[in-house]
């Protein structure tokens, strides 16, 4: 028989804002890394202490952690792949004055790359809204059953 305490049911409120925290945290993490670890350390920590109901949205933030910055090191990997072989090449056409000497290929891996990255930016703000509403009206995250 699965007993649980009437604590365990209804999270605090103190609990949800902690949870609303780490959403804010991951929302700065946007424009600056450390908040988003702040919040992935915050998630670790806290998601064996709250409710099935909480816990869910910090395995959702925690995944989302995961992947947008693995994301970022493929993306930001492939460009400086590109990149730092024809470095010589760029410096030597900037300091001659040849701006318009500069290969396509960099041009295109500098493009793709910040499409690619911007790409992934919106891919975690559209996480944060939707995890945040479902956290608002009480329910777990998205993919995430509770009970």
């Amino acid at each position: 028989m699965n007993t649980t305490n009437a604590s365990e049911a209804i999270p605090s409120s103190q609990a949800f804002t902690l949870v609303g925290i780490t959403y804010g945290l991951y929302s700065l993490g946007l424009f600056m890394l450390w908040p988003a670890v702040i919040g992935a350390a915050i998630a670790y920590v806290k998601r064996q202490d709250v409710p099935e109901l909480l816990a869910s949205h910090y395995r959702w933030l925690i995944g989302t952690f995961w992947w947008w910055l693995v994301a970022w090191v493929v993306i930001i990997g492939a460009m400086l792949a590109v990149l730092i072989p024809n470095a010589i090449e760029i410096e030597g056409a900037v300091q001659s004055g040849e701006y318009f000497n500069i290969p396509w290929e960099l041009i295109g891996a500098a493009v793709l790359g910040g499409i690619g990255l911007s790409i992934v930016w919106l891919w975690v703000i559209y996480r944060l809204i939707r995890g945040a509403i479902r956290m608002s009206d009480g329910r777990a995250a998205p993919g995430r059953a509770a009970p």
